[in-house]
């Protein structure tokens, strides 16, 4: 099942757990139990339920995206539940844009800008706050902004040149 082996290849503890669910070594984060009992679920939808207030309680940012996009799978792929759709909006949308929460947007700004801090705190604050230093996002969901990759690119670019500009502002003073 495509589903399943897009989880464990993510969470190899998942995979471990799955494999021998008696192994008391196996210990998984709350994260990974929301997972494994998806994998239990997608194995044996007739004998195994699961629950979405799972993802909603437990899951945030990039994990959130990527058990929606595991039961979108699920769905389109592993069943026959959707059969007369050739391509959804997801196809030919949502699964080409890599989209990231408060950590995957400061991760790609510090890795982007050298000597830059910009940590998931700033993105909640800034964002919450309006202040119109970080661009509005994408999609939220729960209250929780998440972005696609190349909204938070063009603000890079954009700090980039803000950045630039300001040191050569100070330069011209001395």
């Amino acid at each position: 099942m495509k589903s399943v082996e897009k989880i464990f290849d993510r969470y190899p503890n998942v995979k471990e757990k799955a494999k021998n669910p008696n192994n008391p070594q196996t210990i998984l984060t709350t994260q990974e139990a929301v997972f494994y009992q998806l994998v239990q679920f997608f194995n044996q939808p007739d004998t195994f339920q699961f629950s979405l207030n799972m993802i909603y309680e437990h899951l945030r940012d990039e994990d959130l995206l990527f058990a929606i996009e595991c039961v979108i799978l699920f769905f389109q792929k592993d069943t026959k539940y959707v059969k007369e759709v050739s391509q959804t909006y997801y196809d030919t949308n949502l699964i080409r844009e890599k989209i990231v929460g408060q950590k995957g947007f400061s991760r790609m700004v510090e890795e982007s800008i050298e000597g830059i801090k910009f940590k998931p705190s700033m993105v909640h604050v800034y964002w919450h706050r309006e202040t119109g230093r970080i661009p509005n996002a994408d999609l939220i969901i729960d209250g929780t902004p998440y972005w696609m990759e190349k909204t938070v690119e063009s603000f890079i670019e954009k700090e980039k040149d803000y950045r630039e500009s300001k040191m050569l502002k100070r330069r011209g003073r001395e």
